[in-house]
């Protein structure tokens, strides 16, 4: 049994160099492709690189946080209006839930615009602390978003504590929980345990959702290539901490696998 599963991941996670694969067989799209991805890329720079004295406002104080997550929500729909990406949210953000934390698959550099874009909060990214060797990055990080250093238990569960402070302002934090874009789409890796025992600890509603085209329209390096088309959000049905009785594990197992059944649904 376990090794048709694997089977079954190793099949499913070939589809991003059979996509790229196909591509080639079309060399006037898929220079027009690789053109649009380097293009995006510096819209990417140049964006940032215009906003930068902005940002660096809004990140001196936390009061501010809001102006800097408002431009952000500017800069994530831009990027779909400029390069056709159609953004189809489906399902509903939970009302009246003041500590949210949303797990969502990570396959591409593009899960956190469409994320931005479709869900209608001021979100606080979690990522690995290898990001902040990259200087402008590195403010992000260390004020409206969160590092997490990977090689210290102790030191994930200090950085997951700034949560708490998103919270009280009325913000959501998003966690990939597989750690980082490891080539793996269509399928998800392993979650990693510590933001699910941080949910439960500060009894928070974890939200799943499902993003099941973005690494069709912009896979992971090296096969970068950027095409428009539309781009689902789906947003599952939300976890309450008083189901798990502190129990991280099977929340963190039911997570996976609504993520995972409803990629499989709407693999096409």
């Amino acid at each position: 049994m376990l090794q048709n599963k694997g089977s079954r991941i190793h099949s499913r996670a070939r589809d991003v160099a059979q996509l790229y694969a196909q591509y080639r067989q079309r060399p006037f799209a898929f220079r027009y492709y690789r053109f649009r991805a380097y293009l995006c890329l510096a819209y990417f720079v140049l964006f940032f690189a215009l906003s930068y004295p902005f940002f660096r406002w809004t990140m001196a104080k936390a009061s501010r946080y809001r102006w800097g997550q408002r431009w952000r929500v500017v800069w994530a729909k831009s990027i779909a209006m400029l390069f056709g990406i159609r953004v189809q949210t489906v399902g509903k953000v939970p009302e009246a839930c003041p500590k949210l934390m949303i797990v969502a698959n990570h396959f591409s550099y593009l899960d956190i615009p469409i994320l931005v874009a479709a869900l209608p909060l001021d979100l606080h990214f979690v990522a690995k602390a290898e990001l902040l060797r990259f200087p402008f990055f590195r403010h992000f990080f260390r004020t409206m978003d969160i590092a997490i250093p990977r090689s210290s238990a102790q030191g994930s569960m200090k950085a997951y504590r700034r949560v708490e402070e998103f919270w009280k302002a009325g913000s959501a934090v998003v966690v990939f929980p597989e750690g980082g874009i490891l080539g793996q789409a269509p399928a998800m890796t392993a979650f990693r345990s510590s933001p699910f025992a941080v949910a439960l600890q500060q009894g928070a509603t974890v939200l799943p959702v499902s993003l099941p085209d973005t690494w069709k329209i912009l896979p992971e390096c090296p096969r970068h290539f950027l095409r428009p088309g539309p781009c689902r959000v789906h947003i599952l049905e939300p976890q309450v901490p008083e189901t798990f009785f502190g129990d991280e594990k099977a929340l963190k197992n039911k997570c996976y696998e609504l993520i995972r059944h409803d990629l499989i649904a709407h693999e096409s």
